[in-house]
């Protein structure tokens, strides 16, 4: 039977190499994007030149409503989610000191309310069936802190928080929920910051060099197909968290 995956903010950047990961491996795809549709229909366009199946998903996962149609749409047109990859994120950088109420809300909004309302609602149909994975893309700086993006960070942490909460109480379901750290990557939204961070960030790698992204969008593949692992969150660079 055929597997199906969704995959939030899939079109652009590590979304976008997730979803072609999973469409290599046989899946359809569920593409949700919030604005970006000529990007997103662009990867529907390359899904379909590997042969796969693909669905257009405009969504604000912010929006629990919205999140609720889009499960719905994926339900409707496949019957069954397989795999959910929360990968949709925002940064809105600033000091703490200067940091407005609205840069704070929006990020946490999006990055860890909008992650819960998809992994609540794409639970709701892998407990029925007794099975599913769930990935939450969260960032190593989650786990050690950075400056200038604390919204960012402690979004990136709560979701760590979340994956195991969820672990513990879905695995009765046969319901796995593991988190993965990607690395720092020259995406649209990496390179805001790339010219400032590329060489610090390079200098903490043992290896001496980023993580490649194709390889990590397969990563997630993987861990999503392993049916005895839950509850742990992969660092996939080489810098020690």
């Amino acid at each position: 039977m055929n597997r199906v995956a969704l995959i939030t903010g899939a079109s652009r950047g590590i979304g976008r190499s997730i979803a072609l990961a999973f469409a290599r491996h046989g899946y359809s795809i569920g593409i949700n994007f919030a604005r970006s549709k000529d990007k997103a229909e662009a990867v529907a366009r390359e899904i379909g030149s590997l042969g796969g199946k693909s669905l257009l998903l405009e969504a604000d996962v912010s929006n629990s409503e919205q999140v609720k149609k889009m499960v719905g749409k994926v339900m409707g047109e496949w019957g069954k989610i397989d795999v959910l990859v929360n990968n949709a994120g925002i940064t809105r950088d600033r000091t703490i000191l200067k940091m407005s109420d609205e840069e704070w809300l929006e990020t946490i909004q999006v990055n860890l309310t909008g992650a819960f309302w998809c992994l609540r609602e794409c639970a709701k149909e892998m407990c029925r069936k007794k099975e599913g994975a769930i990935l939450n893309i969260s960032s190593i700086v989650g786990a050690k802190g950075s400056s200038g993006n604390a919204n960012y960070v402690a979004s990136k942490a709560g979701l760590m928080g979340l994956t195991k909460a969820a672990a513990r109480e879905l695995g009765r379901f046969n319901v796995r929920v593991n988190s993965l750290l990607p690395g720092f990557h020259r995406t649209d939204m990496g390179n805001r910051v790339w010219d400032k961070l590329f060489e610090r960030v390079r200098s903490e790698h043992f290896l001496g060099k980023l993580t490649d992204l194709e390889e990590f969008a397969e990563f997630v593949c993987v861990v999503a197909e392993q049916k005895s692992v839950s509850g742990q969150v992969y660092n996939f660079d080489s810098r020690i968290l």
